[in-house]
């Protein structure tokens, strides 16, 4: 079973309790299936619930994850009438499947979904119990929040140069027209000799602080974002 754990001391306390920890958005005790049960009680499970992706567990472990596809995957050969009751979880489930800890930063949770392409992520305690679950939709969610599109504002596409102290002067001028920041995030590529900042600001002199902002750096887009 692959675990991807990191400790952070107090830091969800040094930033507010706004860190985005995994804790902060999974499912405390989900619902989750035995290796031995068949398909037919686990499309029951997954039609009273309405899940896509259910960890599989024994005896408190994680031993894998199975989804819907997995199911429609392994449909049965023609005449196999009774697969639904003889086919087990364990046959068709994913096995040594990634799991996180509730004290991982949101974002290591979306990174493992996109490059494991899963659907969601059993969250373990130390002892390797399953505790929780985090989902695709968990991650879009908080993303969504991070990225400040939920407040009404201006985004900001800048060129910079991969050097020191950007950061700092592109605030500062944010900061000397009375801005506020919704959100800033960064694309640099390590090796590459520019990235990209992009940047949300509360309202104001908008127009200023572009023009502000494109006297020292290129900024290549701007546009509205909504409530």
């Amino acid at each position: 079973m692959k675990e991807f754990s990191s400790t952070y001391s107090n830091m969800d306390e040094a930033l507010g309790g706004d860190a985005m920890f995994v804790r902060d958005v999974m499912t405390r005790n989900p619902a989750s299936i035995h290796p031995d049960a068949t398909l037919r009680e686990l499309l029951a499970l997954m039609t009273e619930k309405t899940f896509e992706a259910i960890p599989v567990r024994s005896n408190g472990k994680v031993t894998g994850i199975v989804t819907d596809w997995d199911i429609v995957t392994n449909t049965p050969k023609s005449g196999e009438s009774d697969y639904l009751d003889t086919v087990k979880v364990k046959d068709i489930m994913t096995a040594n499947v990634m799991t996180v800890s509730e004290n991982e930063v949101i974002e290591m949770a979306a990174y493992h979904m996109y490059f494991h392409d899963l659907d969601a992520l059993p969250v373990v305690d130390e002892a390797g119990n399953l505790i929780a679950i985090v989902t695709q939709n968990d991650v879009f969610r908080t993303l969504v929040s991070l990225m400040g599109l939920r407040a009404k504002g201006t985004r900001l596409t800048i060129e910079i140069p991969d050097r020191a102290g950007v950061l700092a002067e592109i605030t500062g001028i944010v900061r000397d027209f009375g801005i506020s920041i919704a959100s800033l995030s960064t694309n640099l590529h390590p090796g590459a000799p520019t990235g990209l900042v992009i940047l949300r600001v509360k309202s104001g002199d908008v127009d200023g602080l572009v023009k502000a902002i494109s006297a020292k750096y290129k900024v290549i887009h701007v546009s509205k974002t909504w409530e």
